[in-house]
């Protein structure tokens, strides 16, 4: 269980302890996923980025995004495209600057991450009485009309895990 401040408000509080339960419970095969491609979190992290950005980004883009050091970042890009999981070319307008692009090998590992997040809230839902799935379904509506209100130019807000161009339904 988690520790929330004394002064959160009550509805956060909820909603948290709401999903944190589901989230935890995918997270031993998030960090698994993670692993079976040798990916640090700054890797993982540059992953999402590059997905969510849905553009190439300069090296500099990327460590200032993501809070890293320049050369960090840069040994971190190093280390992904060898894995294939980025590509890397020189800047149409400036040939000094390195674009790096997010590969169909690291959308897939993007893909077979947000698999095991979305096991864990299969294994809930499925558990779930036929009352309790119509009450959650109207929840559901509700939460999701909300999202794509107040995260309208977020890429994840329609029901886009990892910022992916499909919807999820």
């Amino acid at each position: 269980m988690i520790k929330l401040p004394s002064d959160m408000d009550p509805l956060a509080a909820g909603l948290l302890g709401a999903i944190v339960p589901i989230i935890k419970d995918g997270q031993t095969s998030v960090v698994s996923a993670m692993a079976g491609f040798d990916l640090t979190f700054s890797q993982f992290r540059i992953l999402f980025v590059l997905d969510s950005e849905g553009s190439d980004l300069a090296v500099n883009e990327l460590a200032e995004r993501i809070s890293l050091s320049l050369p960090a970042a840069g040994r971190a890009v190093d280390s992904m495209v060898k894995m294939a999981l980025v590509s890397r070319r020189e800047d149409d307008t400036d040939r000094r600057v390195k674009r790096i692009a997010l590969t169909a090998a690291g959308s897939e590992a993007l893909e077979q991450i947000g698999n095991a997040r979305r096991q864990a809230t299969e294994r809930f839902v499925k558990k779930l009485n036929d009352e309790e799935r119509a009450a959650l379904t109207t929840v559901v509506a509700t939460l999701s009309g909300l999202t794509r209100k107040y995260f309208a130019n977020s890429p994840w807000a329609a029901g886009k895990p990892n910022g992916s161009t499909e919807s999820s339904q």
